[in-house]
């Protein structure tokens, strides 16, 4: 199963003593490697800033990659910098728009999909500690979960600082699909990146 099909993906992020780049590897649920995500254009000056100012890292711009495993591009997940509430854009990599993924900050996380043209077609709900998210399409109906910590088959072997399940029990139609697939990296990216 490749990442558009995989029913779980198992999203892992290595550990890292000083983290200053974005990196991440997507499985299957069989533990198979589909993608591999990190920010190769990411220039020395931008990791010294980010080293340097590793408390404000979060409000930085993250441009991640994600390709397969034989380096061949898929899509490009690009947080800007934002002081507040981030819109994270998801593209093909020539470009073209996918859809974003808005951030709204409040006692319990959420965040609205949004397709090329700004409607809402989604929106993920996280839990009081952001470990547990429930997915819905613009109607409310659950169609996928995104959890910090995965009891499943390949949940065992993994020795990470962070790991999502993104778990998406039928096939969706696009773009809610590539969007729901891009939720584990973006929720870690805006939640998390400032607290390692």
């Amino acid at each position: 199963m490749d990442l558009f099909n995989s029913p779980v993906l198992l999203v892992e992020q290595p550990k890292k003593v000083f983290a200053v780049e974005s990196k991440y590897t997507v499985f299957n649920a069989q533990g198979q490697p589909v993608a591999i995500v990190g920010e190769p254009n990411l220039s020395g000056g931008k990791k010294a800033m980010r080293f340097m100012f590793s408390d404000l890292s979060n409000n930085t711009r993250h441009t991640l990659h994600v390709m397969r495993p034989d380096g061949v591009p898929m899509l490009i997940i690009d947080k800007p910098f934002a002081l507040a509430t981030p819109k994270v854009k998801i593209t093909w990599p020539n470009g073209q728009p996918i859809g974003a993924i808005q951030c709204h900050f409040g006692l319990k996380p959420r965040f609205t999909m949004l397709d090329p043209q700004d409607r809402q077609i989604g929106e993920i709900r996280g839990d009081f500690f952001a470990w547990d998210f429930r997915v819905t399409d613009w109607q409310g109906v659950e169609v996928a979960q995104v959890n910090k910590q995965w009891e499943g088959l390949a949940a065992a072997w993994f020795t990470t600082a962070d790991r999502y399940a993104v778990q998406i029990p039928y096939q969706l139609p696009d773009p809610l699909r590539t969007l729901v697939i891009s939720t584990a990296i973006t929720i870690d990216v805006v939640l998390r990146e400032n607290k390692k």
